[in-house]
């Protein structure tokens, strides 16, 4: 096709019906991202100037990167391998056949490791998103030949663009992805549209020469879909929906840059300042030992000239040179050689870093302590935080849940999704498991900033002592359903009868 000037969009934000959000993505979220990712030019790329080089030339300073190590240690506070996504069908036999297809889904998408992932990046970057829908196989011909997988996307923040929401849930969005193929960048434009309850899915591609020094967000030209992704289709329309088939994760808080926004804050927004700091300190540690290094003082007397290059004069001082030289000089001081090394100022640095980590600890809501600075070892990160009062439990208990309501619109979408595709589970529609309904249950290991034994062995005193229900118990504490809990309660009940019939029958044959 004939590439017209007409249809050339920089980015996203051009098209119509999205959102003025360039100005947010620019200073903040690719700002975030950077530092995320260690390099943050107007932080990191440092100008060196010289008597050698007098023009000045630049430098990379080290990073500590304690912002990412922050997003990492929160992320796994939050999310962890012992934390689980449970379904279960009303009136369900033991064998919940759907929570069965649910952990299939999650296991066959990799759920566990992928979002503890985007997770550390939705921490860093203010947001992130999951996405679903259905893959179905099809031969060369583009004819279905088998039935359809639920599939789970995820998506980072600077990947992701709302364009409608209210107060409760973003309802429609764009996602971007980008291909480099045969010297062109090739950005697929995916618009998700929730509107009443029909759902609706359109794709546009672009694509932009690949050039030196040119930037990779730019769009370019419109270009015809089919011809890089002939199975992908370009308009696909659901009717009769419930659920977005795709949702939000944002890190607790208000988003105090964009009062109209909708969009998440990084968890380090209001710790930029110490996060610069500590990547200033710890630059300065490990230029210690580089300016630090041996220095020796020699008599300019002792001193020999060389031509470098065929014209530059450079004096040197041979340490090898054992022939005796007659130097123009009766004072003993003048021909002394001199180590003038310093001392390497290791404490004073560790004493600063750990000073701004703790700062840091405060600004993002996590006890003093939970970050630190080791000589030996380097940056730690606390393991346990057993009060339940702490600063660090009420920080990621807030972000738990919020997380925990776009895990059940996950669940939800997942279901809805399998009922319009008509997908199967070992015989059943699903559309026929969730008929009478069913009750999705996140439940958060705690054990890591929490005595899980303390928990239970509590629980269990206020059971003992008519405090709590044993139902609460099981549901607050073991993270029982509602529904898994009645079941366990009424299977305690005929054990504890079936066991008084048989002492009675014991008893019975003695007399």
């Amino acid at each position: 096709m004939a590439e017209s000037v007409d249809l050339f969009k920089k980015d996203i934000f051009e098209l119509e019906g999205v959102p003025a959000f360039r100005e947010y993505y620019n200073l903040f979220i690719f700002m975030w991202q950077a530092i995320y990712k260690g390099f943050y030019k107007a932080w990191h790329d440092v100008p060196v100037r010289t008597i050698k080089d007098p023009k000045g030339k630049h430098r990379t300073m080290s990073t500590m990167n304690a912002g990412k190590m922050a997003c990492a240690q929160m992320a796994r506070y939050v999310w962890n391998e012992r934390c689980s996504i449970t379904a279960s069908m009303d009136n369900a036999p033991n064998d919940d056949p759907l929570n069965d297809f649910l952990q299939y889904v999650l296991k066959d998408n990799r759920f566990g490791t992928s979002f503890g992932d985007l997770l550390e990046k939705a921490f860093a970057l203010g947001g992130g998103a999951l996405k679903e829908w259905v893959e179905i196989p099809k031969d060369e011909n583009g004819n279905d030949i088998g039935e359809g997988k639920v599939r789970i996307g995820y998506t980072m923040a600077s990947q992701f663009v709302p364009t409608a929401w209210d107060n409760s849930r973003i309802n429609s969005a764009i996602f971007v992805s980008r291909e480099a193929r045969d010297g062109f960048y090739y950005s697929t434009v995916e618009w998700h549209r929730l509107d009443g309850t029909t759902y609706r899915v359109t794709n546009d591609l672009y694509r932009q020469p690949i050039k030196d020094g040119e930037p990779q967000n730019i769009l370019g030209w419109w270009y015809p879909l089919n011809e890089i992704y002939p199975l992908l289709s370009p308009d696909t329309t659901i009717h009769d929906v419930h659920n977005a088939f795709f949702q939000y994760i944002k890190p607790f808080g208000a988003n105090y840059a964009d009062d109209n926004s909708p969009l998440g804050m990084s968890i380090y927004a209001p710790a930029l300042n110490t996060l610069h700091g500590l990547d200033i300190m710890f630059d300065s540690l490990q230029r210690e030992f580089v300016l630090g290094k041996k220095r020796i003082i020699a008599p300019a007397r002792a001193m020999k000239t060389m031509i470098i290059n065929g014209s530059r004069p450079e004096r040197y001082f041979d340490a090898d040179d054992e022939v005796w030289e007659a130097l123009a000089t009766d004072n003993p001081e003048d021909l002394k050689v001199y180590d003038n090394s310093v001392d390497l100022r290791i404490a004073p640095h560790l004493d600063g870093i750990n000073g701004d980590l703790s700062i840091l600890c405060a600004q993002i809501g996590f006890d003093p302590g939970t970050l630190s600075f080791d000589a030996s070892s380097g940056l730690k990160t606390a393991t346990e935080v057993i009060s339940e009062n702490s600063k660090t439990f009420g920080t990621v208990k807030a972000h738990e849940n919020i997380i925990a309501d776009s895990l059940r619109e996950m669940v939800d979408a997942i279901f809805e999704l399998a009922v319009h595709y008509d997908l199967t589970w070992q015989g059943q529609t699903i559309e026929s498991l969730i008929a009478n309904g069913y009750e999705v249950s996140v439940k958060f290991d705690d054990s890591i900033i929490q005595d899980k034994d303390a928990e239970i062995n509590q629980g269990t005193m206020l059971v003992g002592a008519g405090l709590m229900s044993k139902k609460k118990f099981m549901m607050d504490t073991l993270g029982y359903t509602e529904e898994v809990a009645d079941r366990e309660l009424a299977q305690i009940s005929a054990e504890n009868k079936s066991n008084s019939v048989e002492v009675t029958r014991l008893f019975g044959g003695m007399e």
